[in-house]
């Protein structure tokens, strides 16, 4: 209930996003001689403007990533790809090679190079990487997307992409190889493996492997047996597909969780030093994360509470997994959606359907 003291307007209100409600007071201060009251920012633009003394506002100085995404920017990108996750649609997905897939929400695409990387960071995602998303979008009709650029521990560049849009393995590769053989990396990949007997294959396979920290014992995919019928897959189409594409599904919120730590964390065990052609001079504006235009738009949905006949902090005190972190300022709750409770669950589901309707946002179908 918003109360008034001498010049002063409390207001309580809460903020709510997919993952937490932040619960805080607006104070407005009234300026004499009129009925309307000012936030403190309205109110310092006003007196500015008074006397004279409105201060330019200062160009903003960019200074080079080296590479890094900042705290506030990991932060942001946790919040796009919960916005992402929460409004997609569960739904059936049959591939082209039969495979069945149930309650699809999402799907975790890696991106990387099948051979050392002989070009900037900086052209790989100007020629290769922006065309594909160029492309893919074309094919699958893709809307909704996050992307962040990694290194591997071999230094070579690789892109991690979450989408609602269900995009098809095969079709992937085949596009992301056409692409990157435009510079022969596809090429110098196959006559590397060509040169290459079924033992050596094996050996190599294998190396690699345990260089990566892959578990490779009671693991079908490394038996013998079975990397040698990829072998003879693959070289009897000369090794012209390399399995530059890795994909992911998911379909709850505990993978979510994984797949944003494990592939979108901030400091990634995989995530190495950037390739030694990178420099401040040919990837100082060089994006480490995007996010498509109609994620962007979606923010925190603000209300006052005297605008609502419930309280948020009394419907999230009856669910499980809830957590409260009180600030100087402001009460943040945390709540793992899948385990409120129903009535708080389909309230909820309301409101981020209802605001992300006003920003225009259409998920996945």
């Amino acid at each position: 209930m918003q109360t008034r003291r001498n010049n002063y307007l409390f207001a309580p209100m809460f903020s709510f996003s997919p993952e937490k409600v932040t619960l805080y007071t607006e104070v407005s201060v009234n300026k004499r001689g009129t009925d309307r009251f000012y936030n403190a920012n309205e109110l310092r633009s006003i007196l500015a403007k008074e006397k004279g003394i409105e201060k330019p506002k200062k160009a903003i100085i960019k200074k080079f990533h080296n590479f890094e995404i900042s705290d506030n920017a990991y932060r942001t990108l946790q919040k796009k790809i919960s916005w992402l996750y929460y409004l997609s649609k569960s739904r059936y997905i049959k591939t082209h090679s039969g495979k069945e897939i149930y309650n699809f929400k999402m799907g975790f695409l890696t991106l990387t190079l099948p051979s050392k990387q002989v070009h900037s960071t900086a052209y790989i995602t100007k020629n290769y990487f922006n065309q594909f998303i160029t492309e893919i979008k074309k094919v699958t009709k893709m809307q909704n997307y996050v992307w962040r650029l990694e290194f591997q521990q071999n230094r070579n560049v690789h892109y991690h992409l979450v989408t609602d849009t269900y995009i098809d393995y095969h079709t992937a590769q085949k596009i992301w190889n056409r692409i990157i053989n435009k510079d022969g990396y596809v090429d110098v990949y196959s006559k590397k493996f060509m040169g290459m007997n079924l033992s050596q294959y094996y050996s190599y396979i294998t190396q690699q492997a345990v260089r990566y920290n892959k578990n490779i014992d009671n693991n079908d995919y490394y038996t013998f047996q079975n990397v040698a019928k990829r072998y003879a897959i693959q070289r009897k189409n000369k090794f012209s597909q390399p399995n530059s594409v890795d994909l992911k599904s998911v379909s709850n919120g505990k993978k979510i969780s994984f797949y944003i730590s494990k592939y979108f964390g901030k400091k990634s065990k995989n995530n190495a030093e950037c390739n030694e052609l990178d420099n401040e001079e040919n990837s100082f504006s060089l994006r480490l994360w995007f996010c498509s235009r109609s994620l962007s738009k979606l923010d925190a949905i603000r209300h006052y509470i005297d605008e609502i006949n419930w309280s948020p902090a009394n419907l999230l005190e009856k669910g499980d997994a809830v957590k409260y972190v009180v600030h100087r300022y402001c009460t943040v709750i945390y709540f793992e959606f899948s385990k409120l409770i129903n009535t708080t669950k389909k309230l909820f589901a309301i409101l981020l359907k209802r605001y992300s309707l006003t920003q225009g946002y259409l998920p996945a179908t």
